[in-house]
């Protein structure tokens, strides 16, 4: 999907660049939301989501986005789909590490603060998933599981999880092994000998 667009080119599969989008882009930064807030509400809110938004300007941001990346799915350019999606998720993870949650642990009655973070992180991460959902249904049928909700889709954007229990988080997508794609690279090279 990073390589689409409108045009019709040559696509040139770089298997090394495949590997890294997917760990570092895909794993390291859109699943790494769900990853680094669901444990604290999980432990300190009874798996419970907040009332509220904490932050509803970033919120209407990530919201406000599905115009664009609509209109770039209908033009068939999930290369900058891929790109806006990556660019929201740079500032959810942004927003998480600048309010700290984990810092916030350290001090007594914070539960409260704790939960109306990692809640808007959840619910980020979550319009995420809807946006990237055409391009990594599996990703967002597992996705669905974790946030014990219905299926997901483009009309649930502008709605957030509030006052909603979440599943106990499980890893939704491993970093990918160098080492076994050459493996599979190598087997298939063997199967056309």
């Amino acid at each position: 999907a990073t390589k689409l667009s409108p045009n019709i080119d040559d696509i040139d599969i770089n298997l090394d660049d495949f590997v890294r989008r997917v760990n570092s882009d895909l794993v390291g930064k859109i699943v790494n939301i769900a990853s680094r807030c669901a444990g604290f509400i999980n432990r300190s809110s009874e798996s419970t989501l907040a009332p509220d938004i904490h932050d509803a300007q970033l919120l209407s941001i990530f919201v406000d986005a599905q115009e664009t990346i609509g209109q770039l799915y209908e033009l068939g350019d999930t290369n900058r789909v891929v790109r806006e999606i990556a660019a929201l998720a740079d500032r959810a993870n942004q927003y998480i590490t600048n309010h700290a949650p984990w810092e916030l642990a350290k001090t007594a009655a914070q539960e409260s603060q704790i939960q109306a973070i990692c809640s808007l992180g959840i619910n980020l991460f979550r319009i995420l998933v809807i946006y990237l959902k055409p391009i990594l249904p599996r990703l967002a049928a597992r996705s669905e599981k974790f946030l014990a909700c219905d299926e997901l889709g483009w009309a649930d954007i502008g709605t957030p999880l509030l006052n909603h229990r979440i599943n106990v988080f499980e890893p939704l997508f491993k970093r990918i092994d160098e080492t076994a794609v050459n493996a599979m690279v190598a087997a298939s090279r063997e199967d056309h000998l």
